[in-house]
């Protein structure tokens, strides 16, 4: 007696098809988990240059000096910038703008972080 075609099973170039759907579909799972960790490490680096710059400029803005150079802090490099913002002749104080830039000595990402803010300069 024989067999039907449906119990026959699958031909070789079946078999083939399959396990290549099945290779590119793994293939974009493990790629798609390595961006994952790429971006979740620079999103932590992020985070870390942003928390380093608030604690600078907050010690800058009350004239103390805070230099850490424990990891990851080390990795960073702070660059400040001050300037006078223009005011009305009549006032008797100026103000000054604080920029604070963070960036990472690393490869290059993430982008810099960059924090303003005023403080009052007496004449």
């Amino acid at each position: 007696m024989r067999a039907r075609k449906s119990q026959r099973g699958m031909t070789i170039l079946e078999v083939v098809f399959a396990l290549t759907i099945l290779m590119i579909g793994i293939g974009f799972l493990v790629q798609s988990d390595a961006v994952s960790y790429r971006y979740r490490a620079q999103r932590e680096i992020r985070q870390q240059m942003l928390f380093y710059a608030a604690g600078q400029i907050e010690a800058l803005v009350e004239k103390q000096n805070v230099a850490d150079s424990s990891p990851p802090f080390s990795n960073f490099n702070v660059q400040t910038d001050m300037t006078a913002v223009n005011s009305q002749p009549s006032d008797k104080v100026t103000l000054q703008q604080v920029r604070l830039t963070v960036t990472s000595s690393g490869t290059g990402n993430p982008a810099p972080v960059s924090i303003y803010t005023y403080r009052i300069v007496e004449p």
